[in-house]
């Protein structure tokens, strides 16, 4: 603070700015997230003659609805463990090893985790949907090898176009802990007789299960959770999951009080499973770090480092390369084949950016809604954070807990629960940008408040406190002092919401209207048109705003935004 310079005085009184502003808050975090779940719970158990369990029973034994059930867990289950089988090896091999192109590693995880799941489900379709996939007419009529192909509307297409969306999270928090084992415990192996692969398994990979499960288990949520990739891979093979499932139901007449059934049970799946996780690690301990520096060392693979760089680029081909490389094509080519080099054309973008009168408006809508919602879950989350660190207000935990509640909750769950609380309302948000808007925060709250609980444990208090001694009011410290300090974080975690915020399906399909629908809708509506050449080029449109999103951030972000990033997205 300069010399001489005056500043505004804390006045006592009964109220002050910041307890209007921490009432404020929670009664957003009600509004937000209490009131919905409770509307949905008890839209759940009510229907034309009172209290009723008819919607779980209905939801549990009829077949339509448990073999959705089912093909969801099977979903789940395979891609969590492919999850791990591709992300712990490229997470060691990154932090524990002299392998090359470990850059090449990090950049092919990063850019899977922005792909949005159901651009890369259209890009598959193009290439392995059984007749008119490019790749599967290669096989079949120009290499005569029809036993080769391969049909991705099947359960195997389903897991094949999720995990490369759901690998980067088991590869970055496994890498993170790799990073924080001591090497002594894998040399203490080494010199009793054990061999390197044998040390990884039996003490490495041990030591960093937490890590491994956590990141398994948000792939799992996520993946049962997706709405956009299983309505394009799975209604065509008529697999029906969960989502797709509970999407159906809201066609004419809607069945508000089974839908609520059916998102209890995708949440108490998410529940269930966090359950298993934590009864599994509450077996033994795995503490790493103590009050010593940790020592890391990289382990010599030898000739083998190479056959592990394979690997690496095989996952970067099938998640990044084929389904953007097929997208890129389609987009410029007037019709899709294995002649479409012959006939390319810029007509689709042309047809997409000045012909298709929803182009522009859903752009706007989508850029609209993810920097408010971005805005909002960032202001919202340092002052949660504020309360959580800075006060010793009773049920500040509490507070806490709700505002990480949106994390286990399916997007389309999120919805739901929207839906059944502002109908009751005689307020008519239904199908305006004001309800999305509000979907869009309560699910991305919790990174806001992780971001900036993160950001302000690294801030010493004192200086805080100094600024209050000197008599400044609480809102000047929090201009001057707290948010200058916590810039860089926050910008990190605004980024992390907006890059989802932007390509969000899983709620939008359920709350848009014809004038605020957003861009991943248009892109899911025009692809069930069957235009697949402008559907493509209105994917890679998206993808380069999100491209434009993140040079913005690198731009702007500043020097520490990569540390921020990495501190957020833990």
């Amino acid at each position: 603070m300069q010399a001489g310079r005056r500043y505004p005085i804390a006045r006592p009184g009964r109220l002050r700015l910041e307890h209007w502003v921490m009432a404020a808050t929670m009664l957003a975090l009600v509004i937000l997230i209490v009131l919905p779940l409770v509307w949905l719970f008890w839209g759940s158990l009510t229907g034309e003659r009172g209290v009723t369990l008819a919607y779980f029973e209905r939801a549990l034994l009829s077949r339509l609805y448990y073999q959705a059930l089912i093909n969801s867990l099977v979903l789940g289950a395979w891609t969590g463990l492919l999850s791990i089988l591709i992300g712990v090896p490229l997470a060691w091999a990154v932090s524990r090893s002299n392998v090359p192109g470990k850059p090449f590693m990090r950049l092919t995880a990063s850019i899977a985790y922005l792909s949005p799941p159901f651009l890369i489900a259209i890009a598959y379709v193009n290439l392995f949907s059984p007749n008119a996939g490019i790749a599967n007419q290669l096989l079949r009529d120009v290499m005569g090898l029809p036993n080769l192909t391969f049909n991705i509307y099947s359960m195997a297409g389903l897991v094949l176009v999720t995990v490369p969306h759901t690998f980067p999270f088991v590869y970055l928090l496994a890498a993170s802990a790799l990073e924080s084992v001591d090497a002594s415990y894998e040399e203490s192996a080494q010199i009793l007789g054990a061999g390197k692969l044998r040390t990884a398994l039996s003490i490495t990979f041990p030591l960093v299960a937490p890590a491994i499960l956590s990141g398994a288990l948000i792939g799992f949520v996520n993946a049962i959770a997706l709405f956009g990739s299983q309505a394009i891979v799975g209604l065509p093979g008529r697999i029906f999951t969960l989502p797709t499932r509970i999407y159906a139901l809201f066609s004419y007449p809607p069945q508000y009080g089974l839908a609520s059934a059916l998102s209890l049970i995708l949440v108490a799946i998410t529940i269930l499973a966090l359950y298993l996780q934590r009864a599994y690690l509450a077996r033994r301990s795995y503490a790493t770090l103590a009050g010593k520096g940790v020592r890391t060392e990289l382990v010599d693979l030898g000739s083998w480092r190479w056959l592990v760089f394979g690997f690496s680029v095989l996952i970067f081909i099938v998640a990044i390369l084929l389904p953007y490389a097929a997208l890129v094509a389609v987009s410029f080519s007037k019709s899709w084949g294995l002649a479409f080099w012959q006939n390319l054309t810029l007509a689709n973008y042309r047809f997409v950016l000045f012909e298709y009168d929803v182009t522009q408006r859903a752009i706007l809508n989508s850029l609209v809604l993810a920097t408010l919602a971005a805005s909002i879950a960032a202001m919202l989350g340092v002052v949660i954070g504020w309360i959580d660190l800075r006060t010793t207000v009773i049920g500040r935990r509490l507070i806490d807990y709700v505002s990480l509640i949106p994390l286990g909750l399916p997007g389309i769950v999120m919805a739901v629960a929207l839906i059944q609380f502002w109908l009751s309302l005689p307020l008519p948000l239904y199908g305006t940008l004001m309800i999305l808007l509000l979907a869009y925060v309560a699910r991305y709250i919790p990174i806001g408040v992780r971001a900036a609980n993160a950001a302000l444990r690294q801030v010493d208090p004192s200086l805080e406190e100094s600024a209050r001694i000197l008599g400044a009011s609480w809102a000047f410290t929090l201009k001057e002092i707290t948010l200058p300090l916590i810039r860089p974080a926050l910008f990190a975690g605004w980024i992390l919401i907006f890059v989802p915020a932007i390509q969000e399906l899983s709620a939008s399909i359920l709350l848009f209207s014809s004038s605020s629908i957003t861009l991943a809708v248009a892109v899911y509506n025009l692809y069930e048109t069957g235009h697949l050449e402008p559907v493509a080029a209105l994917a890679i449109l998206n993808m380069a705003i999100i491209g434009a999103a993140i040079a913005v951030a690198n731009r702007f972000g500043g020097e520490r935004r990569g540390v921020g990033m990495t501190q957020s997205a833990q």
